[in-house]
């Protein structure tokens, strides 16, 4: 593979010349790509019978019709055909697949390949061939018949643009489909480079590549070659934003002319291409005033000339070149499919003859085609016909798969969708294989019938649930897209993407084992290689997707977040006031548990009879839930672990730990323990528990295996997990004073220091979202049950402040506090004036006391509440188009 680097070219604003040798003898035309704000539009001879037939391409779906000429002007149109890309940038059309007949390359950014499709078949699709260039997010594609040597034999090239690389951040790749993808070279441009086609100029040059540079004031044209040291053989600039081009031969001239136009402009500039000594050159321009705004411009090759087509929003008008002057014909009116249609797009064919579609007003779709044959002045219906619609009910998905029940989850994990025509209603025998029944669509009169059972295969590897003809906030039922493969790699980023009230840690899980992630915070970071978590502390904007040795790519996904809010003024009001009366309890649904946008508190009831049972509630109060029986819950950022303490003596730090899947509801005994656990984090990544275990402090990972973090002392206990550089909390209430306090250590248990020494008892530890504060009890000087005044402290023993000051025997904080999400407000299972509940302490924006009355969170009559664990935050709703589901 070569790595070379264009050569700098100097920019004009009218003429440029490069040297290059050539003898000019036969003008050769390459299929050209056309596009609308919703379709793309070419030719090319499809089924191999050497007449060139009609592609329209839809940018919603990426499927694709094809019209069958029959040389004479008539078309006879396949069904709707998948290319397996949806929302698609790029399209180029070659005999990639054979040297027969032509087949089409269709990329977008976020599919991160470019698929091969061979569209020769009415019914059906070829499986599509997938094609990864080096760069990043490929947006545009052209084909190249040779273009490292004249008239070279073997298959064509494909020119692939990508533009999500780190810089420079616009990639060319040279490639070629050969079975497999072979590299030829890559390349960078100076702007984003796009609308790129094929310019064939004889048989003896090689073939070059034309597209345009987005720049901010202006747009270029760009003309490449790749012989000897690839670079721009040419540029046009000072082109307006925004514009767009065709090219064609007129006047029986060797040479093309570039048209320059705007879509919606009324402006026309025509510039020949001319053969200089050694070279090529822009000439003079022609500009050309025309009436109407003009939608597009088409050029179409007569018997010994050429001319271009003009679309405006309510007909078409010939332009010829006689003597090098500008002649307009009369316009084309007439022959819409229905009442009110409008033209929708040209596709040049030969002869003069072309397709024009219509389509009704605002549609997204062609829907209609008649084939007009133009003789340089007047034009001539040959047929007219009906294009078939752009889906049908074997191109939609119906049957999605997850790993995880997506009614519950606002990140369900897809893994794949499928097509089970016509309506399918359940899905059955996963994870194992997908059975799906499925009712035919008899018509409005009948309605569905004819109940039967699909088998669809074996269920890709992550399926666990699956859906069909539903609706939830990442499906619906009315979705026109193509089913979609499973991912060769899947990866998974926790916390999902929502709004957040603090900096958060992001990890990143791929599967399978021996596959990597590839991740950047925004478009102006490089990629870089995942390999632990990793910190956001502002609005971020995370795009992954993964990679293996072998140059697999998954798609690029994308995830965003809000962080933080204005903070508020304070009252300065003491916590020590009288509470007020308690709010009425809600009413319950234990059906399922819905976990808050706003934040969701688990929390732990202890009985008379030291049994314990896990509940749920939301921050402002509502939907309390029963979740199961069990001590001291703690929950992973993305709500799906609960780790909890049952059987034994969990009370007196003598349970066993188990852990329950808060979206199945399974639940398993992760360690039978020998000896004393009183507290216990999630890491961070969701993969193993940190807690105290026989005289140290140790990862319980989630199959049950130890790895030893910290032995220093048999009573540093109630480990915490800072959410941002992952240090250890902890606290010691060993005897002797002169050992008790609270300790941190560094990630990997090293470096253990006391930071508070002089609070008796301090113990519970809880990180602050931010990562700079600690909030704990004190007085637990004999056990760790009986807390007394919460305090707040800097991560480095500064800033030491009371926040509570109760000396009665009643009142207090046994287990301490937890913070909200957006660290305003603590959250804390304890006793004030005498009434046990779940108490919202508001604090001052600086932390430094309270903020008016404590809150009782309405919890259910029952049980004392005894531990406040952990609080977790749902991403937002996330707002799906109807017509183009994102998983």
């Amino acid at each position: 593979m070569r790595h070379q680097k264009p050569i700098a070219v100097a920019r004009c604003p009218a003429v440029l010349v490069l040297g290059l040798c050539v003898l000019l003898t036969a003008n050769l035309r390459a299929a050209f790509v056309y596009e609308s704000s919703t379709s793309f539009f070419s030719a090319g001879d499809f089924n191999g019978d050497g007449i060139t037939d009609v592609l329209v391409l839809d940018k919603l779906t990426g499927n694709a019709r094809v019209g069958y000429s029959d040389g004479n002007g008539g078309l006879t149109w396949s069904a709707s055909l998948v290319t397996g890309v949806e929302n698609p940038t790029g399209l180029g059309v070659q005999h990639f697949l054979g040297p027969t007949m032509d087949s089409v390359a269709v990329t977008a950014p976020s599919a991160n390949h470019v698929n091969l499709v061979d569209l020769s078949q009415t019914n059906s699709a070829g499986v599509p061939n997938s094609l990864t260039p080096l760069g990043i997010g490929p947006h545009a594609v052209t084909g190249l018949a040779s273009p490292q040597a004249p008239n070279a034999p073997g298959q064509p090239f494909l020119l692939i643009a990508s533009s999500l690389n780190s810089l420079p951040s616009e990639q060319l790749d040279l490639m070629k489909w050969s079975g497999v993808p072979l590299y030829y070279g890559t390349f960078s441009e100076s702007n984003p480079f796009e609308r790129l086609n094929e310019l064939n100029l004889n048989t003896n040059t090689a073939t070059f590549a034309v597209g345009l540079t987005r720049g901010a004031t202006n747009d270029e044209l760009h003309i490449w070659q790749f012989t000897n040291s690839p670079a721009v053989l040419l540029v046009f600039s000072n082109l307006p934003p925004g514009s767009d081009y065709a090219f064609g031969n007129f006047n029986g001239e060797q040479m093309p002319r570039f048209i320059f136009y705007q879509h919606g402009g009324s402006n026309l500039t025509i510039v020949p291409l001319l053969q200089t000594n050694g070279g090529y050159a822009f000439g003079a321009t022609i500009g050309v005033v025309l009436t109407e705004a003009v939608q597009g411009v088409f050029t179409v090759n007569l018997a010994t000339e050429g001319a271009a087509i003009i679309q405006f929003g309510d007909g078409v008008q010939g332009l010829t070149l006689p003597g090098g002057s500008p002649t307009l014909s009369s316009k084309y009116q007439a022959g819409a499919g229905a009442s009110g249609n409008v033209f929708a797009g040209v596709v040049p064919l030969t002869n003069g003859m072309f397709a024009l579609l219509d389509a009704p007003a605002g549609a997204a779709s062609s829907t209609h085609a008649q084939v007009i044959q133009f003789d340089g002045i007047k034009f001539t219906q040959r047929s007219t016909s009906s294009l078939p619609g752009i889906s049908a009910g074997n191109t939609r998905a119906n049957v999605w798969l997850f790993q995880l029940e997506p009614f519950v989850n606002r990140s369900p994990g897809f893994v794949a969708s499928l097509n089970s025509p016509d309506w399918a209603d359940g899905v059955g025998g996963l994870p194992g294989a997908i059975q799906v029944p499925t009712e035919a669509d008899a018509g409005s009169s009948n309605g569905l019938g004819n109940v039967s059972t699909n088998n669809l295969g074996l269920a890709p590897s992550g399926s666990a649930f699956g859906i069909a003809n539903q609706y939830n906030a990442a499906i619906s039922v009315f979705t026109y897209s193509a089913p979609r493969a499973a991912e060769p790699i899947a990866v998974t980023i926790s916390p999902p993407p929502g709004s957040y009230g603090s900096p958060l840690g992001i990890s990143l899980a791929v599967t399978p084992s021996g596959t990597g992630v590839r991740y950047r915070n925004g478009g102006a970071d490089s990629w870089h290689s995942y390999s632990a978590r990793f910190f956001v502390t502002n609005d971020a904007t995370i795009q992954f997707y993964g990679t293996n040795a072998l140059g697999v790519r998954s798609s690029v996904q994308t995830a965003s977040y809000s962080l933080g809010g204005p903070a508020t003024g304070g009252s300065g009001a003491s916590i020590v006031i009288d509470p007020g009366n308690t709010n009425t309890a809600p009413n319950l649904s234990t059906n399922q548990l819905i976990i808050s946008r706003d934040g969701t508190v688990f929390y732990g009831r202890r009985s008379a009879a030291n049994v314990g049972t896990i509940w749920a509630i939301n921050l402002d109060g509502s939907g309390d839930t029963y979740i199961t029986s069990g001590v001291r819950p703690r929950v992973t950022a993305d709500g799906r672990w609960l780790a909890f303490l049952r059987e034994g003596s969990p009370f007196g730090n003598q349970g066993n730990v188990w852990i329950r899947d808060l979206q199945s509801g399974a639940e398993q005994r992760l360690f039978a323990n020998p000896s004393y656990i009183a507290g216990y984090d999630w890491e961070t990544n969701g993969t193993a528990l940190v807690m105290d275990y026989a005289c140290g402090i140790w990862d319980l990972n989630t199959n049950g295996s130890l790895s030893a973090l910290l032995s220093a002392d048999c009573f540093d206990q109630a480990p915490a997990r800072n959410p941002i550089d992952d240090r250890l909390a902890f606290h010691n209430l060993n005897p002797n004073g002169r050992i008790a306090g609270l300790y941190l250590a560094s990630t990997g248990g090293s470096g253990r220091q006391r930071i508070v020494s002089t609070v008796p008892g301090a113990s519970w530890p809880a990180w602050a979202p931010n990562g700079g504060e600690l909030i704990f009890c004190d007085s637990n000087t004999t056990n760790a049950d009986r807390g007394k005044n919460l305090w707040i402290v800097h991560s480095d023993g500064s800033g030491l402040r009371q926040i509570s000051g109760f000396t009665d025997t009643t009142n207090g904080f046994p287990h301490g506090a937890i913070w909200s999400p957006d660290d305003s407000t603590l959250v804390s299972a304890g006793t004030i004036f005498g009434t046990n509940g779940l108490w919202l302490i508001p604090l001052t924006p600086n932390h430094e006391e309270c903020d008016g009355a404590p809150i009782l969170l309405p919890t259910s009559p029952g049980d004392a509440i005894d531990f406040a664990g952990s609080i977790v935050v749902a991403p937002p709703a996330t707002r799906v188009a109807e017509q183009s589901p994102e998983f």
